[in-house]
């Protein structure tokens, strides 16, 4: 019986993985698994990578990053976002083009995107099926993904716990920039994200002086853990 009960289960699970390689889509959630969204919109995860997708009332843009958070050269990159609308989600309502996005110079564009009026899209209820080529992972040169629609929020904080990929910016900040206490003091940092510029906090009682004085923790010296690698690995 306890053979029997193995087996059965084994051969679901192959089912389900053979299911999920076949439609090649991943539905978003919030990503702090594998990434906090660094710019107020959702991540969603595929197979070598994960793309932050931020809805504007004036645009797209699509963050891809890999799965160890680093940021992905675009410039060689195109997509298209296909919108489906909340009274016929089995039928495509429009599509656009994505293209790369202009950047700082001296520096790849981190993202693809286009310009358009989002005004008149549903608040709720709406998806959008992103499909990226040209990616430079051989296992997965062209990627597919859904994420419901919803504009962005700017201004507001995403707090997540630190992970492996932001010890280097823990190493270099050391103390709470509230506090003044030392980071792994109360079990633990965390990351807060706003704009897509993040700084550590010791814990969440840090959050109302934080919340409450943004513009003091949030500066040109409050910026990503990646941002930090890409600086110190050019000087």
């Amino acid at each position: 019986m306890q053979t029997f009960r193995c087996d059965h289960l084994l051969t679901f699970a192959a089912s389900v993985a053979i299911t999920l390689g076949m439609t090649g889509l991943a539905l978003a959630h919030d990503g702090h698994e594998h990434g906090a969204p660094l710019h107020g919109g959702k991540v969603a995860m595929t197979k070598e990578y994960h793309f932050e997708v931020v809805f504007a009332k004036d645009g797209i843009k699509v963050y891809p990053r890999s799965h160890e958070d680093q940021p992905v050269d675009a410039s060689r990159l195109t997509g298209t976002a296909t919108f489906y609308h909340p009274s016929s989600s089995s039928k495509p309502w429009f599509e656009r083009k994505l293209a790369p996005t202009a950047a700082s110079p001296g520096r790849a564009p981190s993202s693809i995107g286009t310009a358009i009026d989002l005004g008149k899209v549903p608040a709720s209820g709406a998806k959008v099926e992103f499909k990226v080529e040209g990616l430079p992972e051989p296992a997965e040169t062209t990627a597919a993904f859904i994420v419901p629609f919803a504009l962005s929020s700017r201004g507001e904080l995403i707090v997540t716990k630190a992970t492996k990929a932001d010890a280097k910016a823990i190493a270099a900040l050391k103390t709470c920039p509230v506090s003044n206490e030392d980071l792994d003091s109360m079990g633990g940092p965390l990351k807060v994200t706003r704009d897509g510029k993040s700084t550590l906090i010791c814990c969440k009682g840090c959050l109302k002086e934080l919340r409450a004085n943004p513009a003091k923790y949030f500066g040109n010296q409050a910026s990503s853990p990646a941002a930090k690698d890409e600086h110190d690995l050019k000087h």
